[in-house]
């Protein structure tokens, strides 16, 4: 076996610190396949050649990354990131301590193969995995559970079989129950005092990642009327996080259908629009990665586009070298645009990505990338409540509404590594959002009414078709835990392009590109 004995030590190393999976049919067979003797030189090089591939194919394998086609499907998109960024993603792979180590493993195989048949080594830490794996496995799943992923959470104590028949039956009910819920906006009264709404669609910013930067206790959070604790954003991509959002007057749609052509009715803008509002747009960036922009613009349903800034303050350079703005100077010149437009109705869609992994400051930028990601949170809340301030400043009436994209994934698992969110679980998938309600006069609440229940985005509508219907700001509106009563609740279903997780009692079982569930462990101890 040669060299190859380090290469299954290293391995072993690394499934044992939970770095990476071991299957351990695959590896013993290339065990075998090194092992067996060969006669002529050239068959033993062609073996060398052939082991080189199987090897790396082996090794990616067994790492926690996407399937290959995936990966070279988002080729493209990574050859946009700058150097910079490629290098530091490369770095959160593995740490340096994990280098040495493995330096070391190398070293002392070197040393001892002289005197010991490694092979065998190899061959008994192969077939340890198993017992290890017995030794260390996690609670037997049950055969039912509590929870069922129907639309309605009042339907979340049905049992449900984990097997992967029912399991897909499951999501496929999920999907079917969603496809006939709707949201309907009644007209704006034209006689009422006049309000705007503004939506503020931020990039990364997950519960998750607010406990890590130990921010959930930021005054902006209290100072909203209404906060959402179990929102679910059922994404982890901008494009089709912004879909979900700007769909948002009908129920969660499956990934696959996101981008065909949209249903008018379901289009949250567009929705707006007809109640009375004049829908503007707005983003702190130029929307070019990815498509974004010609996304949003496909979905808005109306006839908006943003401003692009010129002579704005720069604070930030994206991924891909493109400049970000400062949240607070766009919205702020944004506003002062505003009070220039008679219509009584406005309606912002405002997207922003100053907590978008990669972002590099002007200037000097911290040593790591979650000490940067600390500081960027407070600077962006730190804004947001300037703008909150300013719209109180004003003396005019505005709904606002924070709506995280996804979560930045900023903490990781052993599953995906910080900044990686091709499994959209749930610390990426519940975000904090908020909704403010500001008016002369009106001082802030002591504590923000709070919605603990399972929803997402079609809770999120229907409290905004009863805020413009019955304006909270006529006189004898009721009071907000009227609007807040029975919102449609929304079980926990997330997905990408190739990967669902969905809630089952108290687990999250994941479904992947080729079709097979699992419990997903990456928050296991």
């Amino acid at each position: 076996m040669g060299i190859w004995s380090a290469y299954f030590f290293c391995k072993l190393f690394l499934y044992w610190t939970r770095h990476i999976e071991f299957h351990v049919l695959p590896n013993l067979a290339f065990a075998l396949f090194l092992i067996v003797p060969l006669g002529p030189r050239w068959l033993r090089i062609a073996r060398q050649v052939i082991a080189i591939a199987v090897g790396i194919a082996l090794l990616y394998d067994d790492a926690w990354l996407p399937p290959a086609s995936q990966a070279l499907a988002k080729l493209p998109a990574l050859l946009e990131f700058d150097a910079p960024y490629l290098f530091e993603l490369l770095g959160r792979f593995i740490s340096g301590r994990t280098i040495l180590a493995l330096a070391l493993i190398v070293a002392a195989h070197e040393l001892l193969r002289r005197k010991l048949r490694m092979s065998t080594f190899a061959l008994i830490g192969i077939l340890s995995v198993p017992l290890t794996g017995m030794l260390h496995a996690p609670e037997p799943t049950p055969s039912t559970g509590a929870v069922s992923a129907a639309a309605d959470a009042t339907a979340q104590n049905a049992p449900v079989a984990l097997t992967p028949q029912a399991l897909d039956a499951t999501l496929r009910r999920f999907h079917e129950t969603e496809a006939n819920r709707r949201v309907q906006f009644s007209p704006v009264d034209a006689d009422g005092p006049p309000f705007d709404i503004v939506l503020l669609h931020t990039c990364s910013l997950a519960w998750d990642d607010l406990d890590y930067a130990g921010l959930r206790e930021h005054p902006l959070l209290k100072r909203f009327d209404l906060v959402f604790d179990n929102f679910n954003a059922a994404a982890s991509y901008s494009g089709p996080a912004a879909i979900r959002l700007l769909r948002g007057a009908c129920g969660q749609a499956p990934h696959a259908k996101l981008y065909d052509r949209p249903d008018p009715g379901c289009q949250l803008m567009r929705q707006l629009e007809r109640a009375g509002f004049a829908p503007q747009w707005q983003m702190n960036h130029d929307g070019a990665f990815g498509g974004f922009a010609e996304t949003v613009r496909d979905h808005l349903g109306v006839a908006a586009d943003f401003t692009r800034l010129s002579g704005g303050e720069v604070t930030q350079r994206a991924f891909d070298g493109s400049p970000v703005y400062d949240d607070y100077d766009v919205l702020s010149r944004w506003w002062a645009e505003r009070a220039k437009n008679p219509a009584a109705h406005v309606a912002l869609y405002y997207s922003g990505i100053s907590l978008h992994d990669g972002n590099r400051a002007i200037g000097a930028r911290p040593s790591s990338n979650q000490e940067y990601f600390r500081l960027r949170v407070q600077r962006y809340l730190d804004d947001a409540q300037r703008f909150v301030h300013l719209l109180e400043q004003s003396g005019r009436r505005v709904i606002v509404a924070l709506v995280p994209e996804h979560g930045a994934a900023v903490r990781g698992d052993r599953v995906q590594i910080s900044g990686l969110r091709e499994i959209p679980n749930a610390a990426i998938s519940l975000v904090p959002v908020g909704v403010a309600l500001i008016e002369p006069g009106r001082s802030p609440p002591a504590s923000p009414l709070r919605i603990d229940a399972p929803t997402s985005f079609l809770a999120l509508s229907q409290l905004l078709a009863r805020l413009v219907a019955d304006s909270p700001f006529a006189e004898g509106h009721q009071p907000l835990p009227g609007y807040a009563a029975d919102l449609p609740q929304t079980a926990f279903v997330s997905e990408n392009e190739n990967t669902v997780v969905m809630r089952v009692g108290e687990r999250y079982m994941m479904r992947t590109p080729d079709g097979s569930w699992s419990r997903y462990e990456g928050d296991a101890p």
